[in-house]
Order: structure tokens, then sequence, then C-alpha cells
């Protein structure tokens, strides 16, 4: 269905020209914010639609005006940048704890970080529902309302979360939600979704970047943003990739993110399992109550680099991800290492892919078994 949508767009655009075929789409186009509300547990005004998460958590935090960002060491390389190029501007302060598991609750730690942040800013909470290097998903039984508590905002990186089980904005209380269609949804590349709490509508101001689909130009000095998700969103967007992500949210919902979620954990188990007796290797999330899909393994000094390992890989036809410090600096060297192997099966993944990979590894450095 995803291929579907993308293809029919790209046979109407070379009919019809963009404008044209924007014009037949423009229902279908209209309908990817409910689409994406449904499988959330948003409303659609509450939807904006940008070209990444990244994209998306950097224009809804444009629009806190000078906060004071408590991150974690599992926050997503982009963002971290984002912070310390803010930062450095004068545009945000900003605090670093860790979320792995500790004697310490993560709420105690954030309540302490909270009560000691500068006064005058606005404090926003800045967490990973799955970190990018460390695959088990973060604890957030109490964190909305200890954020609430003392009038911060909860920024959630759903972006390894959404399409891998089921997520609810309303019960986990996030006042912004980011996730993109290219990961577990399955989707194309270059589309993201910004998910807005009716709370954070109202206490966000207007993004740095807003032009003529966020606001209303009423005089020649005077522009009125508007007062739902809309003034976070740009003019310029490519439909084929808007209908591709409502397409990828329907086809998640009609599979049932549930079913989705407890077929991943067979598939990782299996997955898991097979390296454990091939080679003797455990992933670093091994016993941890919150594991994901997300594998991560500390690779052997005997494979070598890791990002030249998994093209090794990729050359056998299996698709993996070595999370070097450009992409999880903080979570690395908190960790003690230099990058971690990233293994992302997915509920389609088979047992013939399963021992393609163990083959493959083993093919990549026959004379290291364990």
């Amino acid at each position: 269905p995803v291929y579907a949508q993308w293809q029919a767009w790209l046979e109407a655009e070379r009919t019809l020209g963009t404008h044209r075929a924007t014009e037949r789409h423009a229902d279908a186009l209209h309908a990817v914010r409910a689409s994406v509300a449904r499988l959330v547990n948003a409303q659609p005004h509450q939807v904006a639609l940008l070209g990444s998460a990244s994209q998306a958590w950097a224009t809804a935090m444009s629009a806190a005006h000078a906060p004071h960002v408590i991150a974690t060491h599992d926050e997503y390389g982009a963002n971290a940048l984002h912070l310390l190029n803010a930062a450095r501007q004068g545009r945000l302060g900003f605090t670093v704890i860790g979320t792995r598991p500790g004697a310490t609750p993560l709420t105690q730690r954030l309540d302490h970080a909270l009560r000691h942040a500068p006064a005058g800013r606005r404090p926003v909470v800045s967490l990973a529902a799955v970190p990018t290097a460390w695959g088990a998903a973060t604890p957030m039984d109490g964190v909305a309302r200890c954020v609430h508590a003392h009038g911060g905002l909860l920024f959630l990186d759903a972006s390894h979360a959404v399409g891998q089980g089921p997520v609810d904005m309303q019960a986990l209380g996030c006042d912004v939600l980011v996730f993109p269609t290219r990961k577990w949804l399955r989707g194309p590349r270059g589309a993201g979704v910004l998910c807005l709490s009716e709370r954070a509508l109202e206490m966000l101001g207007t993004p740095d970047a807003i032009d003529v689909a966020g606001a209303q130009w009423l005089e020649a000095e005077r522009l009125q943003p508007w007062s739902d998700a809309r003034r976070f969103e740009g003019h310029e967007f490519h439909p084929g990739l808007r209908l591709a992500l409502g397409a990828a949210c329907d086809y998640a919902l009609a599979v049932d993110p549930a079913r989705i979620a407890r077929q991943n954990a067979r598939v990782r188990q299996r997955l898991a399992q097979a390296l454990q007796e091939r080679f003797g290797w455990q992933p670093l999330e091994a016993g941890l109550p919150d594991r994901s899909a997300l594998l991560t393994y500390r690779l052997p000094e005997a494979f070598g680099d890791g990002a030249a390992f998994v093209r090794r890989l990729a050359d056998a036809g299996v698709h993996a991800s070595f999370v070097g410090p450009q992409h999880a600096r903080w979570a690395l060297e908190a960790a003690g290492l230099p990058g971690v192997l990233r293994l992302t099966p997915h509920y389609l993944t088979d047992e013939d892919e399963i021992a393609r990979l163990v083959e493959a590894i083993e093919t990549t450095n026959p004379r290291v078994h364990r």
C-alpha cells in the first residue's frame, strides 16, 4: 500500500504536473493527518508534517524560546548538536543526565535536575522512547507528571518506537512527539511527524522558520500564526511522501501495533538466541525488562572497524548499522564504547533472514566464533 501511494503520486505528477496533481490529491493529503493521529492517539489539528523527525524536534524546540533543556546521554546526535549550537548562541541552556538503569529511578533524577534548573527559563525535558544506540525502552511511568509538576514540557523522540509497537501520546503524557516514516513504519525517507499536545500548542510560541504555511499575513507589518500545529509546517513539501506516510500509518493500524509488538518480540528473541548459540554474543540489553526489538552489541575487536564490518554484511545481503559517536556520542562515552553494532529485525523478518545473518557474520571473519 505504501508503494502504491508513492507510484500513484508519481504518475499523477508526470501526467498532470505538480500543482494539478496536488489539487487532485487534496482530500487524500488532508486525510494524512487523521491517519497519523489515529496511530498515536492524537487529534488531526495536533499533527504537523515535516521533512524528518530531527527537523520536527528542532522546529518545536525553537518555539520554546530560551528554555533550559534537560537532555540525557541517549539524546540522538542531531538533537544533541542542535542543543550544542543553540547553547553556543545563547538561545538555550541544557543539562545532560543519565537514563540507563541504576539505583536512582529516572523520575527522581529528573526531579533533581528540574529543581536545580536555572530560574527564569522554562524547563524542557527531552527523552528518547527507544534510544538509537541502546535497545531498552526508556521507562516513562511518572515522567510526564514529574515534568508537568515543575511547569515543564516533555519532548519524546519516538523514532524507534512508532511502528514497532503501540504508542499512545495521551497515555504517555508527552507534549511533543516526533518520529519519521522511514524506520519502523517502513515508509520512504524524507517525511517526519511532529505531534503536539494542547498544552504544547498553548505554551510554545512561533518557530524560527515560520513561512506562508504557518501564519496569515494580515497587514504589511502584521502576521497571525495558526493556533494549531500548522504553524510548525513549511509551505514546500513532497505530496508523494506525505501520501506514503498516511499509507504506512494505515497499514500499521490494519496489522495492529499490538500484534506487531508481539511478533517483534518473538523475532528479537529468536535472533538473540541464534547469535548466542553460534557466537556466544549477548545483546547489551540482555536481562532488562523493557527490551525493544532493537538489539545492540559490543563488536569484538577481531572484526575490526565497525563501519567496514556492516558494509561487508551489506555485501552479503544483510542490513545492519554501526552506531558511532556522530549519532550517539554522549551515550557511547558514558558506556565506554567506541560504537555499537545495531540490529533491527522487523515483524516481517523470517528464519531464512536470521540464518543469513549468522552465515554473513561467520563469513566476514571465519576465525572468530566466540
